[in-house]
């Protein structure tokens, strides 16, 4: 009997809405893309779908790295919190729009970097004041943001200086890809061997089996609704004059961002930074080094060449957004005032690839 009663779920209120959202949500894009709605209706639904099981990842998530601790449960938040993004990914290589899934990439990355992070040091210091944090454990993922900027940043400079064959293009795409993914797995061993930041907060009011039954659910209905927003790109740029770089540098991410918006946010207002800061910068990383990796292994399966090739305002601001959290890291405190710096940057750059 107690062995039952350990597995029985305690499905908050707040879950079942959740779920339930999630479930109608999904439900409804299905029905508007059947009944031929117009591209931008059957995206806006579809993106409303997607966000809605990012929440449900990101909670089952949570739920499901409280048996294992706060440094496996940020692993695990930024793994499932980023499913979303990474399949779109997929799927825009595989419907051979490049353009937005590179623009996908840097996005996400500034997204989880100027915009979470940013949104949790401004929340999180208006709710408890100047905040201190681990320059030790931030330090090393900020030093792992600046070889992901340099390994994203070099290809480029390489195509822009020299005349290159698009042999040697791919070849430096190819190589860059598995260090990259070289890169990923030392920091994640690195990552598992530290002490984890502590004060890991909820979770364990779901079993482990409900835990993990509603990630598997959830994970194939996300790439069910990915899929079919994914179709609905190109109608929504050609009905709405929106341009691919902000479909890829804004909205993807913002659609994907909701487990890793929500958990950091709430763990920074209880005061814990360093699990907030950790979990923004997994999942960056995470995209930056692994989600490089997929879409150019991607394009090379699907015969959609993706080459790690950036314009340079979207270097720019990948650069800006490193160099900020370089000197934020090394003070080891952060305020709400810096928090509203790095969201600042992050609309000011929304403005502008609006315009782009």
């Amino acid at each position: 009997m107690s062995a039952l009663a350990r597995e029985t779920p305690r499905f908050s209120r707040g879950d079942l809405i959740s779920f339930g959202v999630a479930a109608a949500a999904s439900i409804g894009a299905l029905g508007l893309e059947q009944l031929g709605a117009s591209g931008a209706v059957v995206f806006v639904a579809a993106a409303v779908s997607v966000m809605a099981l990012a929440y449900v990842l990101g909670e089952a998530t949570e739920q499901a790295g409280t048996v294992s601790g706060p440094r496996v449960a940020s692993l695990l938040n930024a793994t499932f919190g980023n499913l979303p993004e990474l399949i779109i990914v997929v799927l825009t290589v595989r419907e051979g729009l490049i353009e937005v899934a590179r623009a996908s990439i840097i996005g996400s990355v500034i997204g989880n970097i100027l915009l979470v992070l940013g949104a949790s040091i401004l929340i999180g210091g208006l709710r408890n004041g100047a905040m201190e944090f681990d320059r030790r454990a931030i330090g090393t993922n900020a030093s792992m943001l600046v070889l992901a900027a340099v390994a994203l940043g070099l290809p480029s400079l390489f195509d822009s200086l020299a005349d290159t064959t698009r042999h040697e293009q791919k070849a430096l795409s190819y190589g860059v890809a598995v260090i990259m993914v070289i890169l990923y797995a030392a920091y994640l061993v690195h990552s598992l061997t530290q002490p984890a930041p502590p004060g890991h907060e909820g979770g364990g009011r779901w079993s482990a089996r409900s835990a993990l039954v509603t990630l598997a659910i959830t994970a194939v209905v996300t790439g069910a609704m990915s899929e079919l927003l994914v179709s609905a790109i190109e109608p929504t740029i050609e009905e709405l004059g929106i341009g691919t770089v902000f479909v890829g540098m804004v909205v993807v991410p913002l659609v994907g961002n909701v487990p890793e918006h929500w958990a950091a946010v709430r763990i920074a207002r209880g005061g814990n930074l360093d699990f907030a800061m950790s979990i923004a910068f997994n999942s960056g990383l995470q995209v930056a080094l692994a989600g490089t990796a997929i879409a150019v292994a991607a394009g090379a399966i699907l015969g959609h060449q993706v080459l790690i090739v950036f314009p340079p305002i979207e270097l720019a601001l990948l650069g800006t957004a490193t160099i900020m959290t370089v000197i934020l890291t090394a003070v080891g405190r952060a305020n709400w005032l810096e928090g509203l710096q790095f969201l600042a940057i992050y609309v000011i750059a929304a403005i502008a690839f609006w315009y782009l």
